[in-house]
């Protein structure tokens, strides 16, 4: 029951978190923020994925009449078997969670090796669901990626271009040093603050 509960207090999370990500385009101008941003969101979903998968499969052992669950398998495949009344048994919490972890990102990325499968009807439902929401978090997160990255290039570019420029101006004018420098300075300040964007227009 602690379980179940846990599992949609990280359901409601999840759809806190998308609501955020259906409005990442308004602060596409941070560039690289926003990229770092959009991957802790992917990482952090597929982690509350992963605790729900656990969760599906931990609820559901010890009441299946055949031991083809997830976890089964894992203690199968590792000759690490449950034993009766004994709550320690089987794999490590660690290799649980990474095993679980290993599969929602396979789903979420609609890769699927195949080597870690559900078989019980709720798994089969959970697989479903994280492979729909996979496809839209691959237009919601990774679509942004390609755009984000052009923004980044072109604000870049545009950061040499204008640093050159000041050189070239110093040169020609024969600045002194300290006036050069406290002209770099204050350009790089003013970009710090702006990102290019002329707050006068």
């Amino acid at each position: 029951q602690t379980m179940t509960i846990t599992g949609v207090l990280k359901t409601a999370r999840l759809l806190r978190l998308l609501r955020v990500l259906r409005r990442i385009e308004q602060f596409a101008e941070y560039g690289a923020a926003v990229l770092l941003l959009l991957m802790v969101s992917f990482t952090l979903i597929g982690h509350w994925l992963a605790c729900i998968f656990y969760a599906i499969a931990n609820m559901e052992r010890p009441h299946l009449k055949a031991k083809v669950g997830w976890l089964d398998n894992l203690a199968q495949t590792l000759n690490e078997p449950y034993l009766p009344n004994d709550t320690t048994s089987g794999p490590s919490i660690r290799t649980k969670y990474l095993t679980a972890l290993y599969f929602t990102f396979t789903s979420l990325t609609s890769i699927g090796f195949g080597n870690v499968a559900p078989n019980t009807n709720a798994e089969k439902i959970f697989s479903i669901f994280a492979m729909l929401l996979g496809s839209l978090l691959s237009a919601a997160i990774f679509g942004n990626v390609s755009s984000i990255m052009l923004r980044l290039y072109q604000g870049t570019e545009e950061y040499n271009e204008k640093t050159e420029s000041i050189k070239e101006f110093i040169n020609f004018h024969h600045l002194p040093k300290s006036l050069a420098n406290r002209l770099q300075e204050s350009f790089q300040h003013t970009w710090s603050y702006t990102n290019g964007i002329d707050m006068m227009s």
